[in-house]
């Protein structure tokens, strides 16, 4: 079929530059371009615009240098995959990598690129869905093809849930080609898609450093913070901005707090105080300050400074609520539990839904009491409150520090509020710690019932089941290794249900104390349970071989190999035994003509030559076999049979063959086979004698 043209488009004649080392680039691109080549052209524009990424001339000149190269490759090589990947290059310099204005100026040329770079897609028979789309991205910047990756990740935004990452691939693409601005842009675009991503939340704010966009950094910064543990790259930022904003205010009071506070977050304390104590005087008013200033005493666990700081506050301002809080959690850190309680009492009669006045009440008196005791303590005195969350983080706290008795007490206490399914988990968790096992699978045998849909819960069945599964295996091995094999086979019992490796593990412990029928019983045991295992069959069948029941042994090697045709050990034992039956079978076979008893003879020869039809001691048998019964066309066959496959073994083989063509009196035959006798290694006796007299007298027939 042939392939319309692509049409060469150019964009704008382009303008001269003023920049040094930019101008260099510039003037090399076009003189690469103006020369046809492209390559050289395309490299010289893209240093030209990381020099300046916003200089119009040289996004221009890269345009072009891309749709040359492009109509070249489709045009000259039909190489449709080069010339789709130019043009996606050409268009993101065209749509997406300018400003708006810029952008304005390339409008004209954006469908004309757009219909040849859906002629190259149409040759290649793309999948243009925008999975396929953003796999293609996806694999052009693993290529290092960054503008063409960052025009298809803008073709997969179609699927919304590649919105996201499409944007902040483009984001990181243009952050590369040093397009700041833009970057920010796409990272805002993927923020509003996924407002909770922080990674991708601080490399937006990162950039807004760089671009001077401080106020905007700092949202950023927050919101991370907010949502994030004292993230170290987030504080060494604020840190910076916060410097610099004091620098250009030193008087701002609120400027030196939060700085002090950001400072305190990193662990700086005695520089935070210092900030802290230039803040008080700048705007001895400000609580906030003198607040902060409690909390980096109690950060430090100085609780009698941190009261100090609070009691200041709480002289001017009593109904503080943080002051009165912080002060209250101080008390408690002191053990001073009952100066805690009227603390927190404080704080509720201020704020009565107040979460942590509420838990600290408690919190202040559980280490004075048993778990019993505190249990009791928190009914009495929670009127009628939901308590249940305060009492599972206490569980899982002790149950952290390995108190394992104290938790499972707690987590049996909230055990009917669980909402979840999670308190059933560690309550088994901790019963199974407990060498409690039946208690642990009791427990989440419940929950399953509660929870049907939870997979946690049968993940920790499984868990626990399969650890349970490995100490009784572990005693068993050790067992096993210490030769006790005795033990080993009691333990290994005790598991249920039997697996295959048990039963294996039970029958090689019966082949160590040399019990053959036991160790065979319960290797059938382990084939039942695992059908398709070769080698359990070739166990068996080599047991059945060193007991020399080989007809056994043959029937589960056979079986062996039908499960695994590749089994090498089975088939060299299978040769073993099966050239082992011919043997015996040709030996009697031989016992039974020398005794004359033909049939007998016979029957086994035969079955020797249906397995072995390259056995020359088992044709000359049978032959000697039909000779003495006068089948003599019969004996002259396996005669010549056994005569091919060994003659060196049976030189007489000629006579006997002469013997019985010149009984046949087919004299021509006989004369042949007696002058091959003659002229044999066979010794000089009365059968060659016989020969040579017996080959005078057939002279005449064979003229």
């Amino acid at each position: 079929m042939k392939k319309s043209a692509i049409v060469l488009i150019s964009i704008l004649a382009l303008m001269q530059p003023a920049f040094a080392d930019f101008k260099e680039h510039f003037n090399l691109g076009q003189q690469y371009l103006s020369n046809y080549q492209y390559s050289g052209a395309i490299t010289e524009f893209k240093n030209a615009l990381r020099i300046n990424y916003l200089d119009n001339s040289a996004r221009i000149g890269l345009i072009n240098s891309y749709l040359a190269r492009g109509a070249y490759y489709a045009n000259n090589e039909k190489n449709w995959q080069k010339a789709a990947d130019d043009y996606r290059s050409a268009l993101f310099y065209m749509m997406y990598y300018p400003n708006a204005n810029q952008a304005k100026s390339s409008a004209q040329g954006i469908v004309p690129v757009s219909n040849n770079l859906s002629k190259c897609l149409s040759v290649l028979k793309f999948n243009t869905s925008p999975q396929s789309r953003y796999d293609t991205a996806k694999q052009l910047r693993a290529e290092g093809n960054f503008a063409a990756a960052a025009y298809e990740f803008n073709q997969s935004i179609g699927d919304k849930e590649l919105i996201k990452d499409s944007y902040e691939q483009v984001g990181d693409i243009m952050k590369l080609l040093g397009n700041d601005p833009k970057a920010a842009e796409y990272y805002r675009k993927a923020i509003s898609v996924a407002p909770t991503d922080i990674p991708l939340r601080l490399s937006y704010a990162k950039l807004l450093d760089k671009l001077n966009q401080e106020e905007a950094a700092v949202e950023e910064y927050n919101y991370i913070l907010s949502k994030s543990i004292d993230n170290k790259d987030v504080l060494y930022s604020l840190e910076r901005i916060y410097k610099k904003k004091l620098e250009a205010n030193p008087s701002d009071a609120d400027l030196t707090s939060n700085l002090g506070a950001i400072l305190q977050k990193q662990g700086k304390f005695d520089e935070a105080l210092t900030y802290y104590k230039k803040a008080e005087q700048l705007d001895p008013s400000n609580i906030n300050t003198r607040i902060n200033v409690g909390t980096l005493y109690q950060q430090k666990e100085d609780y009698k400074t941190a009261i100090v700081a609070y009691d200041s506050i709480l002289i001017l301002h009593p109904d503080n609520l943080n002051a009165n809080l912080y002060k209250a959690q101080s008390l408690a850190a002191l053990g001073n539990t009952k100066e805690a309680q009227a603390a927190y009492k404080k704080v509720l009669a201020l704020d009565p839904a107040n979460t942590e006045a509420k838990n600290g009440i408690f919190e202040s008196v559980k280490n004075s009491m048993t778990i019993a005791q505190y249990i009791d303590y928190v009914k009495k005195n929670s009127n009628g409150a939901d308590m249940s969350g305060m009492l599972y983080d206490y569980a899982l706290t002790l149950h952290k520090q390995n108190k394992v008795n104290d938790a499972i007490a707690l987590y049996d206490e909230i055990l009917k509020s669980d909402k979840t399914g999670e308190v059933y988990i560690n309550l088994a968790i901790a019963q199974n710690q407990n060498n409690n096992y039946e208690a642990a699978i009791n427990t989440l045998n419940s929950a399953k019932m509660k929870f049907p849909n939870n997979t946690q819960i049968a993940a920790t069945l499984n868990s626990i089941t399969e650890g349970e599964l490995n100490k009784k295996l572990t005693k068993a091995a050790d067992f096993y290794n210490n030769k006790d094999y005795k033990n080993a086979i009691d333990e290994y019992l005790k598991i249920k249900p039997p697996t295959a490796d048990t039963m294996i593990a039970v029958a090689s412990a019966y082949q160590n104390l040399n019990d053959t029928n036991m160790a065979i019983e319960y290797y059938k045991q382990a084939l039942i349970l695992k059908p398709t295992d070769s080698e359990i069959a070739y166990y068996i069948a080599a047991l059945y071989a060193d007991s020399e029941r080989y007809v056994d042994s043959e029937s589960w090697l056979n079986k062996a190999l039908i499960l695994n045709k590749n089994n090498e050990k089975a088939k060299e034992l299978l040769a073993q035994i099966q050239e082992q039956n011919k043997s015996t079978a040709l030996n009697d076979a031989i016992e039974f003509y020398e005794a004359e008893k033909y049939d007998e003879s016979l029957a086994l020869l035969n079955k020797v030559i249906s397995t072995d039809d390259k056995n020359a001691y088992a044709f000359y048998y049978r032959g000697m076999i039909y000779d003495a019964q006068k089948k003599l066309t019969e004996a002259i066959s396996d005669f010549n049979k056994a005569l091919s496959l060994n003659a060196n073994d049976f030189p007489i083989l000629n006579y006997m063959i002469a013997a019985d063509y010149d009984t046949l009196e087919k004299y021509k035959e006989a004369f042949n086979y007696y002058n091959a006798y003659i002229n044999s290694n066979a010794p000089e006796d009365e059968y060659k004698t016989y020969a040579k007299a017996r080959i005078e007298e057939l002279k005449d027939y064979v003229k």
